[in-house]
């Protein structure tokens, strides 16, 4: 009569311990926080990685705007972003790799040491904590941590031109990863943003890894907008529109010119036409009343 219940009691027990078992194993990384991810001294700090960024308009279609944001020069963004030009003109969504140096910064006792990398920003008129944020810094950081780190500023009183620090989130390969037996181990750990049609295969494709390397730092199921951190060996080959489009437009542009012109000109030359015979028709009509009263005159 009491096996029944010894045995669903076992069977309860390890089936409790295989969940937990395997959630460790799919999570065994750092769960991403409001405030930023946490480090510590296994980890090689400072280091050199890379954001992944999406020019984005009005105010990001060139480099020059979106290197004044990162504090970095074009050149810096156009090199490992596979773009020839530095003056070049973007398009909406064209992918850009952003150099950043990554540190491990201790911020207070309840929120410990938080890897970032600290960006200088000077508010804008409507400028927000959460706008500059979630838009013009494209979800690598939160307001929250923007918080975190400048503790003295007070949001709602933020003045014009007043300088604040915006962490960007950020993490740096074990140091065991960058020695030279390990050759096949990532040397950087890019931060890139989940959106809402990503998964992480297409992830994956995109920057010539595999989801289980993904998986291994990320987890499982990452939300829209939470940073995953890509392990890689070297920068991806990034693909670019041609450079033939602008030429192309140019092109376009001057055709319509010259059509405009030769229309404008056809219109002008239709009206002098009509001018000119107008002006016959006045100068006929005039002859023949003057004709008309010289006769009378001559018969009187």
């Amino acid at each position: 009569m009491r096996i029944k219940p010894m045995y669903g009691t076992f069977s309860l027990l390890f089936f409790s311990i295989f969940l937990l078992y395997n959630q460790n194993l799919c999570y065994a990384q750092d769960a991403p926080s409001t405030t930023g991810y946490s480090c510590n001294s296994s980890q090689f700090y400072p280091c050199q990685t890379y954001v992944f960024y999406r020019a984005r308009g009005p105010e990001f279609l060139d480099l020059a705007s979106i290197g004044d944001l990162f504090s970095v020069s074009r050149l810096m963004i156009a090199n490992p972003s596979n773009i020839s030009t530095s003056n070049t003109t973007l398009v909406n969504d064209q992918s850009l790799l952003v150099p950043i140096t990554c540190s491990c910064n201790n911020l207070n006792t309840t929120s410990g040491n938080i890897s970032y990398a600290g960006l200088n920003y000077s508010f804008n008129f409507g400028d927000t904590m959460y706008m500059v944020s979630t838009v013009k810094f494209q979800n690598l950081t939160t307001y929250q941590s923007v918080e975190a780190v400048n503790p003295a500023v007070v949001p709602e009183n933020i003045d014009i031109g007043q300088v604040i620090e915006f962490p960007i989130f950020c993490k740096c390969p074990n140091r065991t990863q960058t020695q030279p037996q390990n050759q096949n181990q990532p040397r950087y750990l890019i931060s890139y943003v989940f959106q809402p049609f990503d998964n992480i295969s297409s992830i994956a494709s995109r920057f010539g890894t595999t989801p289980q390397s993904i998986r291994k730092i990320n987890g499982n199921n990452p939300k829209i907008f939470d940073i995953l951190f890509i392990p890689l060996s070297k920068l991806p080959d990034i693909t670019q529109p041609t450079a033939s489009n602008g030429p192309v437009v140019q092109e376009n542009d001057k055709k319509g010119t010259v059509i405009g012109l030769a229309i404008g000109l056809g219109i002008c030359v239709l009206l002098l036409i009509l001018l000119a015979g107008l002006w016959g028709c006045r100068e006929k009509s005039g002859k023949s009343k003057r004709s008309l009263y010289l006769g009378f005159d001559e018969g009187c």
